[in-house]
């Protein structure tokens, strides 16, 4: 409803519009909602909640793919991809080798795997970590002096201590907003939704296409009892985006670097993006991570061009045929901020080809 689903939620909270870029103009797309206990989704065995992890996830949404192929058979045998975002750099890889394990092991595929397409990953702590730090530097949001203090004090591993914890705390969740400022870490450039003492919202700037309120209109769409029935959700369910499973989380590699290689040396389509605006998975942490994979490049980084003859971003291609990509001007939320571009990218990832590397602009 935010990023790159068919309809956008009015600010009314009741109604909704057209999303012209939406994905599925070019696939058909199912919205999984996962972990079991986010949105609407759920468990009769109230236990579960506490067993939450990446590897239950993973199992979870293999089972509900293969039953929804026994109940919908007519999708069998077509080409099938998994595309997400931000921790999904965890969740997708790790569905993906489940699949494509059981593939290797038993010489059956029911989903038929092709790819997977994953936007602004969280695939490393550490290097999120340095990367979101560093980002926030070269953007001019931290001093020199700062930076250096964190560099001095701060390996970004296992051995830092108690002085790279205080060189980083004016930038850790709890202060970042007086160190930084009111911005939006999810795009530091994009305009933030102001609250009014009676409640209502409106955006602290204009965006063309993007309202930084929309959080507020969708779960009240998804909460009114008339749409609930509609899409057959539990009516006495409260939806909400995401769900307090993080306490308890269980088998989170610390780097998804290894995973990411073995789909990629299976001969997988894998493609990563990042909006370069977003500081909360940016793309110089997507970029360390990109460089432990070790690839050799077949097709150096380049811009890559919409049909509006915009540059929609830059792009680089590696051995295997894994693909590195960067959207101009998006934040964490690339459909959000970039829903042309982000359209363009998913299309050509389909397709399996790189986007247009020339303009059809003449001077």
């Amino acid at each position: 409803m935010e990023e790159l689903g068919p309809f956008r939620v009015n600010p009314d909270g009741k109604t909704l519009s057209r999303n012209r870029h939406a994905w599925n103009n070019v696939a058909n797309v199912i919205f999984l909602e996962s972990p079991a206990g986010v949105g609407f989704s759920y468990s009769n065995t109230s236990s579960d909640y506490g067993k939450s992890g990446d590897l239950r996830t993973a199992v979870d949404s293999y089972v509900f793919l293969l039953h929804w192929l026994e109940r919908f058979p007519e999708y069998k045998g077509r080409d099938f991809y998994i595309a997400g975002e931000s921790y999904a750099g965890h969740y997708v890889p790790e569905l993906a080798t489940v699949i494509v394990a059981v593939r290797k092991h038993t010489g059956k595929d029911p989903t038929n795997l092709k790819g997977i397409f994953v936007g602004n990953p969280f695939l490393d702590n550490y290097k999120n970590e340095k990367g979101s730090l560093k980002f926030l530097w070269n953007h001019g949001v931290m001093s020199d002096e700062m930076w250096a203090d964190i560099t001095k004090h701060c390996s970004f591993g296992p051995s830092d201590g108690v002085s790279c914890e205080e060189a980083k705390s004016p930038f850790n969740q709890r202060n970042f907003f007086t160190t930084a400022g009111r911005i939006d870490p999810y795009n530091i450039y994009a305009p933030i939704c102001i609250q009014a003492p009676n409640g209502t919202t409106y955006s602290s700037g204009y965006l063309p296409g993007y309202d930084p309120c929309i959080n507020h209109y969708v779960p009240a769409y998804f909460n009114r009892v008339e749409v609930k029935e509609a899409i057959h959700a539990r009516v006495n369910r409260h939806w909400s985006a995401c769900a307090n499973l993080h306490w308890n989380w269980k088998e989170a590699p610390v780097s998804m670097v290894p995973t990411l290689s073995w789909l990629v040396h299976t001969g997988l389509r894998v493609w990563l993006y990042s909006g370069d605006m977003d500081d909360v998975c940016p793309i110089t942490a997507t970029r360390y991570s990109v460089q432990d994979l070790n690839l050799t490049i077949t097709k150096p980084w380049r811009p890559w061009y919409t049909p509006a003859n915009e540059v929609g971003g830059y792009i680089q291609q590696y051995k295997g045929g894994f693909t590195f990509a960067s959207v101009r001007g998006a934040g964490h939320l690339v459909p959000s901020f970039q829903p042309k571009r982000s359209l363009v990218l998913f299309y050509s990832f389909l397709k399996g080809v790189l986007p247009p590397a020339v303009s059809l602009w003449q001077p």
